[in-house]
């Protein structure tokens, strides 16, 4: 539709169509009315002023529709988004403890497997000296810092 002013000019310069009608008519018939119409200059002015402002009118507010529906979405994502971060977290609390498990498990199994292990004399070998690695296919080998 018009604004109020577009009726009141309308009204005032006798068009043959109201400006609901000026605006929402499709091009073709609008154009075609116009030349069956056999407006003045001004009047034919006014009725395009009119479709321009009415047409204007309806875009905005379907820009303004999506807006908020864009706003909406993006809102949406975000508290999706926010839950994800928060099971993430939980997540990796939940990995971050059961690693530090393992490290303490592995120190305690390491100084049981060096505290048994003895060199060629029968003496023990100094934990402070060598360290157990896991290999890949999950055996185990001893190996010395300072040998690499």
């Amino acid at each position: 539709g018009g604004s109020s002013r577009d009726v009141r000019r309308a009204l005032a310069s006798a068009l043959p169509i109201g400006p609901e009608a000026i605006v929402n008519l499709p091009v073709e018939d609008f154009n075609a009315l116009l030349g069956r119409a056999r407006l003045s200059g001004p009047e034919l002015a006014l009725a395009r002023d009119i479709r321009r402002r009415g047409k204007n009118k309806v875009a905005a507010q379907k820009c303004r529709r999506r807006k908020l529906e864009a706003i909406a979405g993006l809102q949406a994502e975000l508290g999706r988004l926010g839950r994800e971060r928060e099971r993430l977290l939980r997540a990796r609390g939940q990995a971050e403890r059961a690693l530090g498990a393992l490290r303490r498990d592995l120190a305690r199994v390491s100084a049981q497997v060096l505290g048994a292990l003895r060199d060629g004399a029968g003496n023990p070998l100094p934990p402070e000296r060598f360290g157990l690695r896991l290999a890949p296919d999950g055996g185990l080998s001893l190996e010395s810092p300072g040998v690499g």
